[in-house]
C-alpha cells in the first residue's frame, strides 16, 4: 500500500476533521527512529524508514494503551520492509495480519495498494492501517483502518502502475472499531488468501514417529534434556542409591490401579503380588495402558514405562526439539509424544522443560495450542517457578493443530499432522 503524498497545512486540518485519533510522539521515539534509520545510506531510504519505524511507534503505543501487543520487535524488522515505499506487511497482533501504511502527509484522493497486498497469501492481511506521521507536530494521526473482507467488495480501481486505489472516505476512521476487533473479533471470520498446505514441508506428520520417521531437530528427549528428572520421579520417592524409580514404587502404582479397578469390578487378577518379576511387571503396565479409560492414568504408566523400559512400543514415541535459537535464545524444548489408544484414536502429550542449567521455566512463557484454522484450543503460561508446562489432549487421524511457544514478542510456532 503506497501513499499519494503531497505537503500542506490543510491537509492535516482535513484529516483532524474527520475525527481521527491523534497520537503524540514521544523524544525517545525520535532518538530511536534516527539510530535505526541511520544505518541506511540513501537519503531517500533513510527518510522513508524514519517516517515507518514513527509510524510503527505510534501503533504500538497505541495498542498498548489498549492492552493489546503488537508482537514484532521493531529493531528486528527486515530492512528491504524498512526502506521500501510498500507498506509494512506481515506484522502481528495476536492472531491477526496486519499491514501498516505511514508517509508524512496524504492527499484527499486516497491511497494506493499494491496488487500482492491484497491477492497473495505473503502479503495479505486481516486489517490495513493507515497512518499520518507529522514530524514537526511531533504527533501522529491514524487516518483510518479497513478489514480485508471490506476492501475487497470495494470497486476497486488500477491505475497505471498496476496498484489499486482507495478513497479515504472508504476508510473507518473510528479507531475504537479496530481495537474492538482486535480484542474480540477471532481472525478466522475474516479469510483472506492462505497458502495451499504442504503437508511433506510444513506439517510434522506424528503417527509417522510411531514408524520411526522423523524430521531432523527431533532428538531424544533423553539426550536433549539430560539428568533433568522425569516427570513421574517428580510425583515419588526415588532409590537413594541409584536415583531410579525402586521396584517397589512401581508396584505400588500397579496396586494403586488394581485397587481401582476392582472397585469398578473390571478386574480379577492381583498384578501387584511381589513374586512379579521385572519383565511381568512390564507386561502389567502395558495391560493398563491398554486397558485403562483414565487419561491420567495412560500418561503416567507411559511415564513409567518411559523411565523403566523406554524402548517399549506400546509406550509411544517422544521426541524434543531446542527452540532456544528460535525463541530470542531463551533455553527451553519443546516436547511433543503421541500415544496410541484403542478405537484408532490418539492421545498427545506437549510439553515445555527449560534447558541448560535452567531449573525453572521463564515467568510468563506460554504453550499455546491452535486448531489448523488459527482458532486457540488452550493456552498455558508459566508462573514462577514452574519447571514444566504442558497439555494432554486426544487426537483422530488427519487431525491438524499448531504449538506455539512464546515469551514476550518471540514466537516459535510448529505444525503437526495425526
Amino acid at each position: 500500500m503506497n501513499i499519494c503524498s503531497n505537503y500542506g497545512q490543510t491537509n492535516r486540518q482535513y484529516y483532524r476533521q474527520l475525527h481521527s485519533e491523534t497520537i503524540d510522539l514521544e523524544p525517545e521515539d525520535f532518538q530511536q527512529a534516527t539510530l535505526l534509520s541511520g544505518k541506511f545510506n540513501n537519503e531517500a531510504q533513510k527518510w522513508q524508514a524514519y517516517l515507518k519505524i514513527l509510524g510503527l511507534f505510534a501503533l504500538k503505543r497505541r495498542l498498548s494503551d489498549r492492552h493489546l501487543t503488537l508482537d514484532n520487535q521493531i529493531e528486528s524488522l527486515p530492512a528491504n520492509q524498512i526502506i521500501s515505499s510498500e507498506p509494512m506487511s506481515n506484522l502481528q497482533v495476536g492472531g491477526f495480519k496486519v499491514c501498516l501504511l505511514t508517509n508524512e502527509s496524504i492527499v484527499n484522493e486516497g491511497i494506493e495498494i499494491p496488487e500482492k497486498m491484497i491477492n497473495s497469501p505473503d502479503f495479505a492481511a486481516h486489517f490495513y492501517i493507515v497512518i499520518q506521521v507529522l514530524v514537526e507536530e511531533e504527533e501522529a494521526i491514524i487516518i483510518g483502518f479497513i478489514r480485508y473482507d471490506k476492501l475487497i467488495n470495494q470497486s476497486l480501481q488500477k491505475n497505471k502502475i498496476g496498484n489499486y486505489q482507495l478513497s479515504l472516505p472508504e476508510l473507518n476512521s473510528d479507531s475504537s472499531h479496530l481495537i474492538l476487533n482486535l480484542k474480540y473479533l477471532s481472525p478466522v471470520a475474516i479469510k483472506i488468501p492462505e497458502n495451499t498446505l504442504d503437508e511433506s514441508k510444513y506439517w510434522e506428520k506424528l503417527t509417522s514417529w510411531l514408524e520411526g520417521i522423523l524430521r531432523e531437530g527431533w532428538q531424544p528427549v533423553e539426550e536433549l534434556i539430560g539428568n533433568r528428572k522425569p516427570i513421574i520421579q517428580m510425583a515419588f520417592s526415588l532409590d537413594k542409591t541409584t536415583e531410579k524409580l525402586s521396584p517397589k514404587v512401581v508396584k505400588k502404582i500397579i496396586k494403586q490401579f488394581q485397587m481401582t479397578q476392582k472397585q469398578r469390578g473390571k478386574i480379577q487378577t492381583d498384578l501387584s503380588q511381589p513374586e512379579l518379576s521385572d519383565t511381568e511387571v512390564n507386561k502389567a503396565l502395558v495391560n493398563i495402558l491398554q486397558t485403562t479409560e483414565d487419561e491420567e492414568t495412560r500418561w503416567q504408566i507411559a511415564e513409567l514405562l518411559w523411565e523403566i523400559d523406554p524402548s517399549n512400543p506400546a509406550a509411544g514415541v517422544r521426541r524434543a526439539m531446542d527452540l532456544g535459537i528460535q525463541l530470542a535464545g531463551v533455553p527451553v524444548a519443546l516436547m511433543i509424544a503421541i500415544l496410541p489408544k484403542p478405537n484408532q484414536r490418539f492421545a498427545v502429550l506437549s510439553r515445555v522443560y527449560p534447558l541448560q542449567d535452567q531449573r525453572f521455566l521463564p515467568a510468563n512463557l506460554k504453550l499455546i495450542g491452535l486448531d489448523e484454522m488459527g482458532e486457540s484450543l488452550f493456552e498455558i503460561r508459566a508462573r514462577e517457578r514452574d519447571d514444566y508446562i504442558q497439555f494432554k489432549f486426544t487426537a483422530d487421524p488427519g487431525d491438524r493443530f499448531s504449538l506455539q511457544v512464546s515469551l514476550n514478542s518471540a514466537t516459535v510456532t510448529k505444525d503437526f499432522i495425526i
